[in-house]
């Protein structure tokens, strides 16, 4: 007879649901291979919104956003890099990271991106 007891079930969903708790924590904590510190907005539908900071280390805050844009819900994460970790702030290199370790997410990331362009002015519509 093949056929898992309650205990076994039990055990199993345990083993697996500390396997997710883990790769989750992992995953959030390789965050600061590349940041100093982290900070993570978050805001469910029927509460206020919160944030959580951390410049890893063990210690965290956890305060209410009193400035919070008026956001339904959802979650936000600031990164603070560190200065040798420049190479993350270029939108292709961001892009590629979170298509690949998000294939399995089943809700929509945005990612927001400043662009600036520069034109060139010729002498005539330079400023005197």
């Amino acid at each position: 007879d093949d056929e898992e007891t309650p205990k076994q079930w039990y055990q199993r969903r345990v083993a697996i649901t500390a396997g997710m708790i883990g790769q989750f924590g992992v995953g959030f904590y390789s965050a600061y291979l590349v940041a100093d510190k982290v900070e993570v907005h978050s805001k469910n539908n029927d509460d206020e919104q919160y944030i959580w900071t951390s410049s890893a280390g063990g210690s965290f805050t956890i305060h209410q956003d009193e400035d919070a844009e008026d956001v339904p819900r959802g979650t936000k994460i600031i990164l603070y890099l560190r200065e040798d970790m420049t190479e993350y702030l270029e939108e292709k290199k961001l892009k590629d990271i979170i298509k690949k370790h998000s294939q399995f997410i089943g809700y929509p990331i945005k990612l927001q991106v400043e662009k600036e362009r520069e034109k060139e002015v010729s002498d005539d519509e330079a400023e005197p």
